[in-house]
């Protein structure tokens, strides 16, 4: 029997764009990003690409055309949305073998990583990889001391679920976690619990009666909702996007500030110290 996955650090995570050339345009030049490294169509009619920022990395798909199959079909029922997270695991083989005792549905196996089903896990695609980017990585202290929004990493990953505890139960049975506690987002309509999955913080969220998380799950259904990143000044955060004509509006919690989603390809980015 396959041990369930050792989720070691997120590599990436996972959202499905309209635009190849307008997403880096918009991530790079307005927000911040890098562009790391470009992955073109396959042969499933999707490009990609890895951007960065603040030392969180994410790939960005782009399917050519909104269609009735794959992601063209997410794409033409969603627009922009985030569709899932890849993690580090210490062996690929191990985990595939994990997923399929486990009958977790692999919607696209690459043989070095893998893709499972959103439905399976509280509307999360889970890419599963045993390697990482850390060579496509900028200098240290480059995100906090040359980049004008001062980031220093990933403060945590919000997911908007139906239930909490069924959430919590089924991540659970797929991975090792800890419990780091409860949480009440007041401004978002919803309560909810802190993890540890690997290096990150994920803050998974229910709501508790109308509003933000409600709309959300209501639009998208369960699945990731928000990244947070850590900076070292709010001020200076707003002042950056700000210039860049940026609306802020306040984040889920009380001490965060976030881009206006309609303005970031239906993206939520928040912003704490």
């Amino acid at each position: 029997m396959a041990d369930k996955w050792q989720l070691i650090h997120p590599n990436h995570i996972n959202a499905i764009v309209d635009g190849h050339e307008a997403t880096i345009e918009h991530f790079r030049d307005r927000v911040g990003f890098t562009l790391d490294q470009l992955i073109p169509d396959s042969g499933d009619g999707t490009d990609a690409c890895l951007m960065t920022l603040g030392g969180v990395m994410f790939e960005f798909f782009a399917p050519k055309e909104r269609g009735e199959r794959g992601q063209g079909r997410l794409l033409n029922k969603f627009g922009d949305h985030y569709i899932g997270i890849e993690y580090h695991v210490p062996d690929v083989v191990s985990a595939r073998e994990f997923a399929v005792e486990k009958e977790i549905r692999i919607i696209n196996d690459l043989g070095a990583a893998f893709f499972t089903y959103p439905g399976n896990s509280f509307g999360i695609a889970f890419e599963i990889y045993d390697g990482d980017f850390k060579r496509l990585a900028q200098p240290e202290g480059y995100w906090e001391n040359q980049q004008p929004l001062g980031l220093t990493g990933l403060a945590r990953l919000t997911v908007a679920v139906d239930s909490v505890e069924a959430a919590t139960a089924r991540l659970n049975e797929l991975a090792y976690i800890s419990e780091i506690g409860p949480i009440s987002r007041l401004r978002a309509g919803a309560k909810g619990v802190q993890l540890q999955v690997g290096t990150a913080v994920w803050e998974l969220l229910e709501p508790t009666g109308d509003g933000p998380v409600a709309d959300y799950l209501g639009r998208y259904g369960q699945r990731i909702r928000s990244t947070v990143f850590k900076a070292k000044s709010l001020a200076e955060v707003e002042k950056h996007l700000s210039g860049q004509g940026f609306d802020l509006i306040p984040g889920d919690a009380d001490d965060a500030l976030a881009i206006n989603p309609a303005q970031n390809k239906n993206l939520l980015f928040e912003f704490t110290e």
